[in-house]
């Protein structure tokens, strides 16, 4: 199993397995390839790889995306003056066009599989892109390539083209610079159709030799791992790059903000410490609150188990005197019987006529008490 945390979103994940192109976030679903970005503009930008969602807040750093995709895009707009552009959509910016109004403006340009899909010479874009940049500008790209010798240029001589549906089959339509026709069906799209079509497969050797005709110096490709971030390469293509002019710095404005930025984030702190002392300090009471009810429970308990032992005693004295009472009363019972019995019997010798005649005379036992007048 395979844990990580997408720097992206923060979301935390467990995977079987994941594969560098498909979804492996729960979160925001994003792949290898855009965690990589993000992490590569994280340690360009503050010199580690922290999560998207904690970079502080600093407006003065401006950046700009080329096609980006929603789940960072968003996010990036809420920390830098950001802005995702497209080429098919508002907001429109076609990389391979002039912006003499934008140059040396932004401090990143990101572009995750976009220059594959620009139409030849290619060159004009990664040209545009070092304009728009700032001194210390930085480019963080991503784009197929392979290690062969050459980059493999599908459609070398576009000059006026179009893709349309041909028999439910998309087919481009193109005429070269000296007036001939071309048809082609050959065609390969990436996620769809239209602007995604692939127009070359860069060699690792000619991506470089490009961008450092551009004016661009200091290329790195990402070629470790990051697993606690779930970045993870499969052999050494396609790999992220960071393209610079200069290495990376903050102007005063964002040095400021991010002062500001750190002596919030230290109040924060400050009154989070402040509140775990007391939180600390009320625990330490209850615990003490608790040492003492813990030492009255356990007299309690003493006392419990002394009056409990007391009870069985005397339950024990009580059954054993009813016991007692019970065999006296029975007693009793046989005794009164008994004397009931004499009692009859001598009733019964009193009324003999032998024993009234001797009581007359005087003779013999008074069996019955007088007759009082």
């Amino acid at each position: 199993m395979i844990s990580f945390i997408c720097n992206i979103c923060g979301q935390s994940n467990t995977l079987a397995e994941f594969h560098h192109e498909e979804s492996s976030c729960a979160g925001c679903e994003s792949n290898v390839r855009l965690r990589a970005l993000v992490y590569m503009l994280s340690v360009e930008l503050f010199g580690d790889g922290f999560l998207l969602p904690e970079f502080p807040c600093l407006p003065a750093i401006k950046g700009l995306g080329l096609s980006d995709q929603e789940n960072y895009a968003d996010r990036l707009a809420k920390k830098f003056d950001y802005t995702n552009t497209f080429y098919d959509r508002e907001p429109y910016l076609d990389i391979t066009q002039p912006h003499p109004e934008r140059y040396g403006t932004y401090d990143f340009i990101l572009s995750s599989d976009v220059f594959e899909h620009i139409a030849a010479p290619v060159e004009r874009a990664f040209d545009e892109a070092y304009k728009l940049l700032k001194p210390h500008g930085l480019l963080c790209l991503s784009v197929p390539f392979s290690l062969l010798d050459s980059t493999i240029e599908r459609f070398p001589g576009l000059h006026e083209f179009a893709v349309v549906p041909l028999g439910g089959t998309p087919v481009l339509i193109n005429r070269t610079r000296d007036g001939a026709l071309e048809i082609r069906d050959d065609l390969i799209f990436h996620g769809g159709e239209g602007a995604t079509l692939e127009m070359r497969i860069f060699s690792h050797k000619d991506l470089e030799n490009k961008l450092e005709i551009a004016g661009f110096k200091n290329l790195r490709f990402l070629t470790e791992s990051i697993p606690e971030f779930g970045i993870r390469f499969q052999g050494g293509c396609s790999l992220p790059l960071v393209a610079r002019k200069e290495d990376f710095v903050f102007d005063r404005r964002t040095i400021g903000q991010l002062a500001k930025e750190y002596n919030a984030r230290s109040k924060d702190l400050a009154e989070l410490r402040s509140l775990q002392a007391k939180c600390h300090a009320h625990i330490d009471h209850l615990d003490d609150e608790l040492a003492k009810r813990g030492v009255w429970a356990s007299g309690l308990q003493q006392e419990i188990t002394e009056t409990r032992a007391t009870l069985e005693r005397i339950q024990a004295e009580f059954d054993e005197r009813t016991r007692w009472a019970l065999q006296l009363q029975d007693e009793l019972e046989s005794e009164s019987k008994a004397a009931a019995a004499l009692r009859a019997q001598v009733d019964a010798m009193a009324e003999s006529r032998w024993i009234k005649l001797g009581n007359r005379l005087g003779l013999g036992p008074k069996l019955k008490p007088p007759i009082q007048h």
